[in-house]
């Protein structure tokens, strides 16, 4: 019998994209609305997240997403 592969969660990383699509999503709005720094400044709060996430191998919207989950706002709670 094989043993059992443990893998990862996909759920932290997703939501973690999806949170930099909506801050740079915010950006590009607030930019469009006439914010004139708005857009540099989501496009650069992506790009420090990014770069954390490749440097030091944290990723923020994954930590975001274990508070939030812990606080019961998102995710299921496993029976066991």
């Amino acid at each position: 019998m094989a043993a059992a592969v443990a893998r990862p969660e996909p759920r932290p990383p997703r939501f973690a994209q999806g949170v930099g699509l909506g801050v740079t999503l915010v950006g590009l709005v607030l930019h469009l609305a006439g914010v004139p720094l708005a857009l540099p400044i989501a496009a650069a709060a992506a790009l420090v997240a990014a770069l954390l996430n490749a440097v030091f191998g944290l990723c923020l919207g994954c930590q975001l997403y274990l508070v939030l989950q812990r606080t019961g706002l998102v995710g299921r709670r496993r029976s066991v």
